[in-house]
């Protein structure tokens, strides 16, 4: 796993410097987490699958998610568009490969004998995963955004149960708002929305063996904090995580954690889970997944 990440439209991709292993970690599995499954095998990193699982998890624990607020949590522009949309948003993702979709960003998603969506990423990702083993091109998963008031089932698309959307026609590339590549997201719409503004990505180096704080501590965390190393980073992060969502999935919180630092070897798995022991109360098991929320003090 590369010790960078960008999160730009302006960055052209390499699809094919890297081939991810899907390897699921059992033992936090048979802990209760398996939303963090696919967590990178290596003791540090991330990549689009957590991010493509925090928003999955969202769902599953509020039965939606607000796609802006998931983008600035990731370090990540948000969407105008999705603003304006407002409750006519509708959230769709498609699974491919990192070749596939360094054309689709070009040219939209091409129509043949159906084009499959889902309003789930983690049924997407199956996709990607079968997409990038199958043709050795890496993983991509796409977050589309569409006008509701402008489809209309039966005429435009059918559904496959109550999650997959099975479109009659190709989708333009105005539609894609977000592209989620191995070690990268990209925002590809059209306007920044002024708010949610995302989150700052924090910036450390080695010296003598320490991970320090890349310029002259304390650093600004946001209007009312600082910090002067990585751990008192971390433990902002893990508040501001928490209080934003009230209470948080383990996926939700390694993602935007990673997703908001450079380098990720920065920060090992063990050190966010000892910090969720010091801030947080036992995770609790809600609709399915494990929880964390903040102490009461």
């Amino acid at each position: 796993m590369k010790s960078h990440h960008l999160y730009t439209s302006g960055f052209e991709p390499h699809p094919y410097e890297q081939e991810v292993d899907w390897h699921r970690n059992r033992r936090l599995v048979r802990s209760g987490f398996k939303d963090l499954e696919y967590l990178p095998k290596s003791r540090t990193g991330w990549n689009a699958t957590l991010a493509a699982y925090a928003f999955s998890a969202r769902r599953q624990i509020a039965g939606r998610a607000d796609l802006n607020l998931w983008a600035a949590m990731h370090g990540c522009s948000a969407s105008a568009r999705y603003s304006e949309l407002e409750e006519n948003a509708l959230v769709l993702w498609h699974g491919t490969s990192a070749g596939r979709a360094a054309r689709i960003r070009e040219t939209g998603l091409f129509h043949r004998r159906g084009l499959w969506t889902a309003l789930d990423p983690k049924i997407a990702h199956g996709y990607t995963r079968g997409r990038s083993s199958q043709y050795k091109a890496g993983s991509a998963t796409i977050a589309l955004l569409l006008d509701r008031r402008t489809i209309e089932p039966g005429i435009h698309y059918d559904m496959q149960g109550t999650d997959i959307f099975r479109f009659h026609s190709s989708m333009p590339p105005e539609n894609i708002e977000y592209i989620l590549w191995d070690d990268r997201i990209d925002f590809l719409g059209e306007q920044k929305a002024k708010w949610p503004r995302s989150w700052d990505i924090a910036r450390f180096k080695k010296k003598e063996g320490e991970w320090v704080t890349y310029s002259q501590p304390p650093v600004r965390f946001d209007e009312e904090h600082t910090y002067s190393d990585i751990k008192e980073w971390l433990y902002l992060s893990i508040r501001r995580i928490l209080y934003t969502l009230g209470s948080a999935s383990a996926v939700e919180i390694f993602s935007s954690l990673y997703s908001t630092m450079n380098p990720w070897d920065a920060l090992e798995h063990e050190d966010i889970f000892e910090a969720l022991e010091c801030l947080c109360d036992m995770p609790r098991k809600g609709r399915r997944i494990k929880q964390f929320s903040m102490l009461d003090t």
